[in-house]
């Protein structure tokens, strides 16, 4: 059967799959973050990793280390340690995108990562291109230097809620039971035990 070439195009346009055939313009998700005290709380970590198609875990890794600093997940929020801007963490966030989300052929964030052979992939769904990516290396978690003692106090971002009603927060590898706080208070504590890496505490003053 013989066609025309503007009937060859439409032909192999109808045949393209629909995600190509859309323009929608992909939309940057901003990374929103607040500074308290002496940490940076990434308050939307969760919901912008679901935007992406992306596990929190993979850009929790990515942002700690390329911001040189130690965190971790905590329910929705991701805790850093430091004092952090948010166009500092929006610009990482977004060369992650560039790396790890935006296919490099047709820039579509309609992407997947795959394993082939022990290789991992970057594969579009949008124009079927497959590109290799590089492992994305934990930043080292440093300790604290000195063992917590009772009777001492301490200032932490409550970002959970205990079995038993407490406020929960984590100082390096210690995970704290604070009674009496609730979850996204900035609180001062009063630790009152310690059992390995548990600390138990109560609310010396709730704070701003």
């Amino acid at each position: 059967m013989n066609y025309d070439y503007e009937k060859l195009l439409e032909k192999a346009y109808e045949e393209l799959p629909e995600k190509v055939k859309e323009h929608k313009r992909f939309e940057v998700p901003q990374v929103q973050s607040i500074i308290q005290g002496k940490v940076t709380v990434v308050q939307n970590l969760v919901e912008v990793a679901k935007l992406i198609n992306r596990p929190p875990e993979m850009l929790v890794k990515y942002l700690l280390r390329e911001l040189g600093t130690a965190g971790s997940l905590e329910g929705q929020y991701l805790i850093m340690k430091g004092q952090f801007r948010q166009p500092q963490i929006q610009e990482k966030f977004e060369s992650f995108l560039a790396q790890y989300v935006l296919c490099p052929e047709c820039g579509r964030p309609d992407t997947r990562i795959i394993k082939e052979d022990r290789i991992t992939l970057l594969k579009c769904e949008a124009c079927g291109s497959r590109h290799p990516l590089g492992a994305i290396r934990a930043a080292p978690v440093p300790k604290r230097s000195t063992k917590p003692e009772i009777g001492e106090e301490i200032t932490v971002q409550i970002t959970q809620t205990g079995k038993r009603g407490d406020g929960v927060a984590k100082l390096g590898e210690y995970i704290i039971y604070v009674s009496g706080a609730r979850e996204g208070q900035r609180v001062k504590a009063r630790i009152t035990g310690v059992q390995g890496t548990r600390i138990f505490a109560t609310v010396v003053e709730v704070l701003r």
